[in-house]
């Protein structure tokens, strides 16, 4: 990015461009303002070109600037957010979905629900109740 006028105007400038700087389209929720803040150092950005000319510039977004010690700064970094200890769902469905299985740990119990349909509850002691039916169904069903 070389730099950001008034009115929505970013010009821009890449590796091989032989015409100079050029005016780039922006999206309309790109702030412009906080374009002209940054430092005069030119940072990177992400540019696609529309209708595969490179006369046509347009600006996607701008790029965090590279390190030469990637290792070291993530280390610096602040820790992730944690995930929180609890969930409320209030809504009248809940959908929690994993690409090969889903585990629900608590103690000596799990359940465990794995992506060619195979479902394994175990615990210490496994109750069923049901105040009205009480259905077990499968093409076999052994018991003990």
């Amino acid at each position: 990015m070389v730099r950001v006028e008034a009115g929505r105007h970013v010009w821009v400038d890449y590796p091989g461009n032989v015409r100079g700087p050029l005016k780039a389209r922006t999206s309309a929720t790109m702030d412009l303002d906080a374009l002209k803040l940054l430092p005069p150092d030119r940072p990177e950005a992400l540019l696609l070109f529309a209708d595969g000319d490179p006369a046509q510039p347009v600006l996607l977004m701008l790029l965090e600037p590279t390190s030469d010690t990637p290792l070291t700064d993530a280390l610096l970094a602040p820790p992730l957010s944690r995930v929180p200890a609890e969930a409320r769902v209030d809504g009248e469905r809940v959908v929690i979905t994993g690409r090969k299985e889903v585990v629900l740990e608590c103690g000596k119990a799990s359940l465990t629900l794995r992506r060619d349909g195979t479902v394994v509850l175990r615990g210490v002691n496994l109750v069923s109740e049901a105040e009205e039916v009480h259905r077990i169904r499968g093409r076999k069903v052994r018991i003990n």
